[in-house]
C-alpha cells in the first residue's frame, strides 16, 4: 500500500488531508479504468496513451505530495515527543508518578512495543511498589526486538526488584 498517495498518513496519522489525496486518487484511477476497459471504442489508442501518462503524472504529484506531507507529520510528531519525553524524565527524576504515567499509558497504546517507554514504566511500577506488574513488564520487554541494547538496565531492574521482594519476605519472617 506504499503506492497508493495518502494511504500511510491515513494510516499513521489520520489526518483529513490524505484522505483526500487517497479519494483524488482513486477517483482518477477509477475513471481511467472505466475510459481505458469499458468505453474502448470511444477513445483512440493515442488518447489513450495520453491519458495513460497523465495517470501516471498525477500519481506521482500526489504520491510526491504525501510523501513529503508525511515526512513533514514525522519530523513535527518526533520533535514533539522527544520534547515531551524530556519532560516526563524532568517529572520521573522529581518523584512525579502520576505525570510520568499519564505520557506512559497513551504511548503505549499507540505503540505497545515501545522498549523505553516499557523500560520506564517498569521502573515507575518498582518505584510505586508495584513488583509483580514490574516483573511482568520487564519478561516481555526482554521478549522485544531492540530490547538488546538495553539488555544491562533490564537486568539490573529485574536484580533490584528482587532484592526488593526478598528484603520484604525476611522481614516477614
Amino acid at each position: 500500500m506504499f503506492f497508493w498517495p495518502g494511504y500511510r498518513g491515513i494510516v499513521k496519522y489520520g489526518y483529513p488531508s490524505f484522505l483526500v489525496i487517497a479519494l483524488v486518487f482513486a477517483f482518477i484511477l477509477d475513471l481511467f479504468l472505466v475510459v481505458n476497459f469499458y468505453w474502448t471504442a470511444q477513445i483512440t489508442p493515442a488518447q489513450r496513451n495520453i491519458i495513460c501518462f497523465c495517470v501516471i503524472v498525477i500519481w506521482f504529484i500526489l504520491g510526491s505530495f504525501s510523501h513529503f506531507r508525511l515526512r513533514q507529520f514525522d519530523l513535527i510528531s518526533s520533535g514533539m515527543q522527544e520534547e515531551k519525553f524530556k519532560e516526563v524524565l524532568i517529572h520521573y527524576l522529581r518523584g512525579n508518578w502520576y505525570e510520568v504515567e499519564m505520557f506512559i499509558i497513551p504511548r503505549l497504546k499507540y505503540n505497545p512495543t515501545d522498549v523505553e517507554t516499557l523500560l520506564l514504566q517498569a521502573t515507575l511500577y518498582r518505584h510505586t511498589e508495584r513488583y509483580a506488574e514490574a516483573l511482568q513488564i520487564l519478561d516481555k520487554l526482554q521478549l522485544l526486538n531492540g530490547a538488546n541494547k538495553w539488555f544491562a538496565e533490564i537486568e539490573n531492574e529485574k536484580i533490584l526488584i528482587n532484592e526488593i521482594l526478598n528484603n520484604i519476605n525476611n522481614q516477614e519472617k
